[in-house]
């Protein structure tokens, strides 16, 4: 789930300078695809709270609470289990050995459409994006995909696009967008976003995009189909197929205590 929450992070990552903390919850929704399926109308609740430099994210859906906390300065993601009392702290340099020595050629654009309108209160412009990408470059931690699999997904394409509604001031737009800022210099993006030590293979060009747009994004509508010819193509356009909307309920810049960004007393800690 968390690889298509990763696409909206992408999409409406910006530029800017650190003050108040501030709390972001949103909700996410899923139509079509085997992920609205695995959701049964169950509608993921996402809070982001932000106090420097660090970010913390609880998300919950059908009961299941995930934390994950990221600190940009020591480089470091820590991803707490409530339920198991469990906390795995994992490096930089760690989570980038994870990923594939190659990451798949993907083709992206961002732009803004000169629409505007209020979400929340908040004054948005609208930005579109599309990021097309060839199935058959995808690899596992080898960085290749197998052979079978590769010519199963030869002449797959997935496309991913939409529009992100950016609010360029207002209650912790600054803290939001000066965080991004410190991911970047600190090559943490792939952390805040969910995808790990990604920043390959065009995800550097869609980040690179998006600076050009710096602001809170208040509402992400993604949609993700397959083309293509491959005999994959039509079991993943009826299950694959999905239509992901991100929406900002709430923003608020009350103080956090610094203990929400540790981990707790009593977790077994495990360092990757």
């Amino acid at each position: 789930m968390r690889r298509w929450l990763a696409t909206a992070g992408i999409a409406a990552l910006c530029m800017a300078p650190l003050g108040a903390d501030v709390t972001i919850t949103q909700t996410t929704s899923f139509e079509g695809g085997m992920m609205a399926a695995t959701a049964q109308g169950a509608t993921p609740k996402m809070v982001m709270r932000i106090k420097g430099t660090k970010m913390r994210t609880d998300f919950e859906v059908m009961g299941q609470n995930t934390v994950t906390i990221v600190d940009v300065v020591s480089r470091e993601t820590i991803i707490l289990n409530p339920a198991t009392k469990t906390a795995q702290v994992i490096s930089a340099e760690a989570a980038a050995a994870a990923m594939p020595a190659e990451m798949p050629k993907m083709d992206v654009s961002f732009k803004a459409t000169g629409q505007s309108k209020t979400i929340e209160g908040a004054q948005c412009d609208e930005h579109t994006f599309t990021l097309k990408m060839d199935m058959s470059e995808l690899g596992g931690p080898g960085g290749k995909m197998p052979p079978e699999a590769a010519a199963m997904m030869k002449d797959v394409h997935l496309t991913v696009n939409g529009n992100v509604w950016v609010a360029k001031s207002g209650p912790g737009t600054a803290d939001y967008v000066a965080l991004q800022k410190a991911a970047i210099a600190a090559n943490m993006v792939g952390a805040l976003t969910g995808a790990g030590g990604a920043q390959r293979g065009g995800v550097e060009k869609m980040l690179a995009a998006a600076a050009s747009a710096p602001g809170l994004p208040y509402l992400s509508e993604i949609h993700t189909s397959f083309s293509g010819t491959g005999p994959m193509v039509q079991m993943l356009q009826q299950s694959g197929a999905m239509r992901i909307t991100q929406k900002v309920t709430s923003v608020s810049t009350d103080a956090l205590p610094d203990d929400m960004f540790t981990v707790p007393a009593g977790y077994q800690v495990e360092k990757k």
